[in-house]
């Protein structure tokens, strides 16, 4: 009970204290600064936890039981409690004021007092119980709250507005006001939930931190469950753990750093410092720098700080000089321009550590990827030049890159084969590179060095990635090894590598084979490098001495497959395998019997006849035309359209194919030959070129070889042509004079003759194959109207074997041509045949 007096009279002491300066300047000075620090220099509303939570930590401080800290929140308050060491009298007063009673040289960390009057965001009378103390700051107990510092007047409390454990310290924090008491609390809610494992990464007593809901009845649990003597630390919340690997160095501070006037005010007699830097582990041991998940932006001066983001991937923890507010770092303080260079110093401790880890040394790298807030003060004056920038330089001229061969390379010389692990070992397997040289073959520069596969990269210096791409591009290496005696061992491997180790890839919802057509890496016969399609592959059977023949001609000329590859294979799948990679991954062309006769044809025949050449002798040109047939009846290809012959016609002259007509000894569909007198400047293609009783298959081979050099079935407008000269013949042989025609003068019609007796008489001339009605035009029509009775329709019909001609007198009269179209009937023109 005496005790309990006690802490009363200094509750009361204090209290008095500070009213006996009412109506002086201090008094108002008070209440101005107080509303500032209360609710300006602290902007989260959940700030004061965390600074609870650093209270904490500094009352454990040379206890040796494991910190426990409680939170528990409602729509009516937040509640703290913690096991550390309780209030003495002067900490009581320090929280009744406005300073610290903290002492930083001997290792605390935070500024009770200033830091505590975080909780006027959210309460306007919080309760503080520890060590028989046991009283509040209440706003609703002045009138004249406003000019009051009642911020820092303590009121004793009679008896706790709900239990307490008298063995711990206790803060209750009811909300403000009875409207917002929910959003503030879903508030809190939130940030409570955002607390995660990594909270816990720099405090050291502090070893459980439980959240409940007690409206939601959810409870968090936030556990520090040790470090190991490697300096891994395991974090758990609600049965997730989370692994870290810590570096820690005390420092001694430097006699620069201490005469700065910012040191002197905040770390005065401070001698020593203890820095951290700490990086996540997955499940398995392994380095996973995204699972960092340090608080806000990464920064820890023991607690996160709210708005400091380092950049960096790792967690980052110093004693920094720090914000009001502890939101933001102060950039331009020379004491975290100090302890950050320090950390940047343990970076590359960290670094050289990782690079003698097995399984670290392939992983440390994107651990040291960073995020550049360019523009922005705190990167531009700290973090980029004295951590950022540093360490970035360091790790492009340290040999930090681990290698196939087991040693180390600078980033620059680094080249990453994206090849599987089991081509790459087929590669050297196979005798196609040594290891060696893989790098300097595929990053085509010496001095280059392999990336073990197991290394991981940073995104922003990405290791050079090379392929097989690169080997087949490598032209002066390809070229090499086809001047080396083996060249066709080496070649013949490499296709089977490739053969072997195919690659995929993805178009649409498809899936695809590379192939390589387009890559010059196929050796040949004299040692030239080619692309596939352009490389012959012979497949001659050897019993056909022609085609043998032929074949080698076709060969002097042609870019042909070394010899000694498909020749030197071990056996027939292996001789297989190659010669299936070659023709359908690269465009080797097959030079079987087929091929050499379409290639004969076109490169050696064809040009010998065709009209591009001058005109051969008439003995050659039969010779090689008949041999162009031959094959052409084998092949069925090699004559390109508008390819045109010179041929031979029954005049003894040579024309071109467009000039000539099928003879009557070929057989065409119409026999234009007959009456060719009505045709005139038509040719006809000599029938020396069948042989004596050619069958009918044999002539059907000849009509479509020089069909498709141009040869056609009737001539242009061969039709009219004719009709108009067969009328005037048969109009002469009955007796009409002055036959003229005038067809090219659009009168209507074609000729123009006098009959024996009669007037002269206009004749329309139309021409027919087969039997079919006879239309007249627009003009043609015109014209019979005119002319009535002595305007004619001639019908020449069945052109060309058996041609008739028919004489229509008016065919716009009545019942004779029907006039929609003028259309004179079959059955009407040819009941007026003329003998």
């Amino acid at each position: 009970m005496e005790d309990k007096i006690q802490k009363k009279n200094v509750v009361e002491n204090i209290r008095r204290e500070i009213e006996a300066s009412k109506g002086t300047r201090i008094w108002s000075d008070y209440v101005n600064a107080l509303k500032l620090i209360s609710q300006v220099v602290f902007t989260r509303s959940s700030g004061f936890m965390l600074e609870l939570i650093q209270n904490a930590e500094d009352a454990g401080m040379g206890l040796e039981g494991p910190g426990e800290f409680e939170i528990r929140i409602n729509k009516d308050r937040v509640k703290i409690t913690h096991n550390g060491c309780p209030f003495s009298e002067d900490e009581v007063k320090a929280l009744c004021g406005i300073r610290s009673s903290k002492k930083p040289e001997r290792g605390t960390l935070g500024y009770l007092g200033i830091g505590f009057k975080s909780v006027f965001k959210v309460t306007d009378k919080p309760e503080i119980y520890s060590n028989g103390f046991q009283f509040k700051f209440d706003r609703d107990a002045w009138k004249e709250a406003g000019s009051t510092p009642w911020h820092v007047i303590p009121i004793w409390i009679k008896e706790p507005s709900e239990s307490v454990d008298k063995d711990k310290t206790t803060f209750i924090t009811p909300f403000r006001e009875e409207e917002t008491k929910g959003a503030v609390y879903s508030a809190l809610v939130q940030e409570v939930k955002k607390l995660g494992i990594e909270l816990y990464l720099f405090l050291r007593w502090l070893k459980k931190i439980e959240l409940i809901d007690e409206v939601s009845e959810q409870t968090w649990m936030l556990e520090n469950l040790g470090e190991t003597g490697e300096g891994i630390t395991t974090l758990e919340r609600d049965g997730r753990q989370q692994k870290f690997k810590f570096f820690h160095r005390t420092i001694d501070v430097p006699d620069w750093v201490k005469r700065d006037r910012l040191t002197q005010e905040y770390r005065a007699n401070v001698t020593k410092r203890e820095i951290s830097i700490a990086f996540a582990l997955d499940g398995y041991g392994s380095l996973a720098p995204s699972e960092a998940g340090a608080m806000y932006g990464g920064v820890y001066s023991f607690l996160p700080l709210g708005e400091a983001k380092s950049g960096a991937r790792f967690p980052i923890q110093a004693d920094f000089l720090v914000q009001p507010g502890r939101d933001a770092i102060n950039y331009e303080a020379k004491w975290n321009h100090w302890l950050l260079g320090e950390v940047t110093d343990l970076c590359k401790e960290a670094i050289r550590y990782f690079k003698m880890h097995d399984t670290w040394k392939y992983q440390f790298l994107p651990a040291f990827e960073f995020t550049k807030f360019k523009g922005l003060e705190p990167y531009d004056k700290l973090f980029g030049p004295i951590l950022i920038e540093p360490i970035e330089k360091f790790l492009e001229e340290d040999d930090c890159v681990p290698t196939r061969d087991g040693g180390w390379a600078k980033p620059e010389q680094a080249i990453h084969l994206t090849e599987s692990s089991g081509a790459t070992n087929d590669l050297i397997e196979m005798g196609i590179l040594k290891e060696g040289e893989i790098a300097t073959v595929t990053g085509g520069q010496p001095g280059l060095k392999l990336v073990h596969p197991e290394a991981k990269e940073r995104y922003s210096e990405p290791f050079k990635k090379v392929d097989r791409q690169n080997i087949l591009e490598n032209a002066e290496f390809l070229e090499e090894k086809s001047r080396q005696p083996d060249a066709a061992n080496w070649f013949r491997n490499l296709y089977l590598w490739l053969a072997k180790n195919p690659v995929y890839y993805k178009s649409g919802r498809s899936r695809y084979v590379k192939r390589y057509h387009d890559v010059k890496f196929v050796v040949t016969s004299t040692g030239e490098i080619l692309n596939g399609g352009s490389v012959w592959l012979p497949d001659i059977p050897p019993s056909d001495p022609i085609l043998k023949d032929l074949a080698d001609t076709l060969q002097k000329s042609k870019n042909i497959l070394h010899p000694d590859i498909l020749a030197g294979a071990k056996d027939e799948d292996e001789a297989k395998t190659i010669r299936g990679f070659l023709t359908g991954f690269t465009g080797v062309q097959i030079l079987d019997s087929n091929t050499v006769l379409k290639l004969f044809l076109k490169e050696n025949l064809l040009p010998k006849i065709l009209t591009s050449t001058p005109k051969p002798k008439e003995e050659d040109l039969l010779k090689n035309t008949v041999l162009c047939h031959n094959i052409y009846e084998l092949v069925k290809e090699g004559i390109e359209k508008d390819m045109e012959f010179w041929v031979i016609t029954k005049e003894g002259d040579i024309r071109t194919t467009r000039e000539v007509l099928f003879s009557k000894e070929f057989k065409p569909e119409q026999d234009w030959e007959t009456h060719r007198e009505h045709v005139p400047g038509v040719s006809f293609l000599s029938p020396l070129y069948l042989e004596s009783g050619a069958s009918d298959d044999d002539l059907k081979t000849w009509r479509e070889f020089f069909k498709e050099a141009g040869v056609k079935d009737a001539p242009v407008n061969g039709v009219e042509v004719f009709a108009e000269n067969y009328t005037e013949k048969k109009l002469k042989e009955n007796g009409y004079k002055n036959v003229v025609h005038v067809d090219k003068m659009k009168f209507g019609y074609d000729i123009q003759a006098e009959p024996p007796k009669g007037e002269r008489i206009c004749i329309e001339v139309k021409g027919q194959s087969y039997d079919q009605d006879a239309e007249l035009t627009g003009g043609e029509t015109e014209a019979a109207d005119i002319y009535k009775e002595n305007f004619y329709l001639c019908v020449v019909s069945s052109i060309p074997e058996n041609p008739a001609i028919y004489m229509v007198q008016n065919p716009a009269a009545p019942g004779v041509g029907k006039k929609d179209k003028l259309t004179i009937p079959v059955n009407i023109w040819k009941s007026t045949r003329l003998s």
